[in-house]
């Protein structure tokens, strides 16, 4: 139903990307199929679309108020709009409505997901899979979620494994396994997910190039890895993640001027992800930008304070900065 995607975390190297989550698409609704449509109606803009749905979903509540696969409807479009708080509350209703509907408690997952409430979605993820133990999208977010929150990762793969025996045909499904493999060290499992997705996508797939990239950077193969980093952005310039390990991949690399022209724009695009801003501080200081060095440096450890990495490149940038200050 859903074409979330999240990215796993992976210790093993320096610079490797911390667990992201990247929602690919929205969820997809539940409108109801009309035999026929209008011309216009075909080719209205998307947004166009989604507001006249919108529209539609609530005229149907107005006429029953009672209606559940209406409030999913509307809940399920505002979602697309961007509207999260008030599809929040839509699933909500329907939950009072209809509290024994997995389905229901699903979508609310989903929502809860969207907006950040992490905790909550988990618990609705949960409350689902009681109601339906077969529920595939239910697994998948038990699964992301887990480990986003740092919990027991033989029980999110667990779920995830689920996920994907029912719904086999579900490809994002196999990107989730792939990142959740990474996760505990398993590249064996991680390659041979890999690989059925190679049976499914043309080989110029932005997503399919972005794990492989992962994977070719967990072997230490950087210049591989590279390389598919950068397909996986030409072909997707809005993937933010194969920018974000490509700029980290140059940093490891010791490409400096390549990983700074690279991590500029992630580090502003993504302002809290610790690696990156941390990647770009090392690549400012290599390519003795030092006093912007020491700002994204400070920045870094605001991110993590626990972090003696970061402290120790804020304390050799201002190193370098005292010393270039003592020289006649």
């Amino acid at each position: 139903m859903d074409q979330l995607l999240y990215l796993a975390c992976q210790g093993c190297r320096p610079f490797c990307p911390l667990l992201l989550i990247w929602i690919a698409g929205v969820a997809q609704g539940y409108g109801i199929q009309q035999l026929q449509r209008t011309h216009a109606e075909r080719f209205a803009p998307q947004a166009d679309k989604l507001h006249s749905a919108e529209q539609k979903a609530e005229a149907r509540l107005r006429e029953n108020p009672s209606d559940v696969k209406a409030l999913l409807d509307l809940g399920l479009t505002r979602l697309r709009l961007g509207k999260v708080d008030a599809a929040i509350a839509d699933f909500r209703r329907a939950q009072e409505k209809e509290p024994a509907l997995a389905e229901v408690q699903t979508d609310l997952a989903y929502a809860l997901w969207t907006g950040g409430h992490v905790d909550d979605a988990l618990s609705a993820a949960l409350a689902a899979l009681l109601l339906d133990p077969n529920d595939a999208s239910a697994h998948r977010y038990v699964g992301r979620l887990l480990l986003l929150q740092g919990g027991d990762r033989s029980v999110a793969i667990a779920h995830l494994e689920k996920a994907a025996q029912l719904n086999p045909e579900e490809t994002d499904a196999h990107f989730d396994l792939v990142m959740a493999y990474r996760s505990v060290g398993d590249p064996a499992n991680a390659w041979a997910q890999l690989r059925l997705l190679q049976t499914e996508f043309t080989e110029n797939e932005p997503r399919l190039l972005y794990v492989q990239g992962l994977l070719a950077s967990d072997q230490g193969r950087s210049a591989l890895a590279i390389d598919f980093f950068r397909r996986a952005c030409s072909g997707t310039p809005s993937l933010g993640e194969a920018r974000e390990a490509l700029g980290i991949e140059l940093a490891q690399a010791g490409r400096w001027a390549e990983a700074l022209d690279v991590l500029e724009p992630a580090a502003k695009a993504d302002s809290q992800s610790f690696r990156v801003t941390y990647a770009y501080a090392l690549a400012l200081m290599n390519t003795e930008h030092l006093a912007e060095a020491e700002e994204v440096a400070r920045r870094a450890t605001s991110l993590n304070p626990g972090s003696a990495e970061a402290s120790a490149l804020l304390n050799q940038i201002k190193a370098r900065m005292l010393s270039g200050r003592k020289r006649p």
